[in-house]
């Protein structure tokens, strides 16, 4: 079976999100992940859950907390990407800025990809903040069980990965906002959806007027019918 463009975007950005998800899993629970002391030796992961210590404890509870908020960032990325694969193209025969013009005939696409773009700028923000304190709640618990090499190390491996993910989504985010535009959050290159997908757009159907004229009038696709009858996300 042949896939189409739509469903080898959604396999590639499903691969991209693998892999991230993973990092960001180490990354938010750092007093969980990130080596401490235990009565003179190295914390195992189930140690480091279940200490019962206060301070440790508030750590793993604000982990989790941090993590949720990445949950709900993730969650209006693919949403926003979902759509940009459904609604949307990629043709590298067109100007990146094609899709500045060609949206002005969508009206209803160019209203629900702006309140994609903001609610994605927004969770992308909310969830830097949090992370930045879920850092420094966790090297004060991590601090008070230092085991010098062996929590460095991965404490700065984790806390960059976090970064990395953060810093892409907020590039991605900034400037779809700034500009209007659809760029992919998982597709490299980087990708822009610089057109209307081909199943939804406008069918031309020519009516005769008078006098043997013509006119040429726009109506709606089923799909774009559907989509108006959809709550704008």
């Amino acid at each position: 079976m042949q896939l189409d463009s739509d469903n080898k975007q959604r396999i590639k950005a499903a691969l991209a999100f693998g892999l991230e998800f993973y990092k960001v899993l180490m990354g938010t629970f750092l007093a969980a992940f990130v080596p401490r002391v235990c009565d003179g030796s190295v914390c195992t992961v189930s140690q480091n859950i279940y200490d019962d210590e206060l301070l440790h404890r508030i750590a793993i509870s604000f982990n989790a907390f941090s993590f949720l908020t990445f949950l709900a960032l993730y969650y209006n990325e693919i949403r926003r990407e979902e759509w940009c694969i459904k609604y949307l193209d990629i043709d590298p025969d067109k100007a990146n800025d094609n899709l500045d013009d060609e949206i002005e005939k969508y009206p209803e696409f160019k209203q629900v990809m702006i309140k994609l773009n903001t609610s994605y700028a927004n969770s992308t923000k909310f969830c830097g903040a949090v992370q930045v304190a879920n850092i420094g709640l966790s090297l004060v618990d991590i601090s008070s069980h230092w085991t010098g090499g062996a929590t460095i190390t991965p404490l700065l491996s984790y806390i960059l990965l976090i970064f990395m993910k953060l810093f892409q989504a907020y590039s991605v985010s900034s400037i779809a906002v700034k500009d209007e535009r659809a760029f992919s959050a998982y597709l490299v290159g980087p990708k822009t959806y610089n057109t209307i997908d081909k199943d939804h757009k406008h069918v031309s159907k020519v009516e005769e007027v008078s006098e043997g004229s013509v006119e040429e009038k726009e109506t709606l696709t089923p799909k774009e019918i559907e989509l108006k009858i959809e709550t704008i996300v």
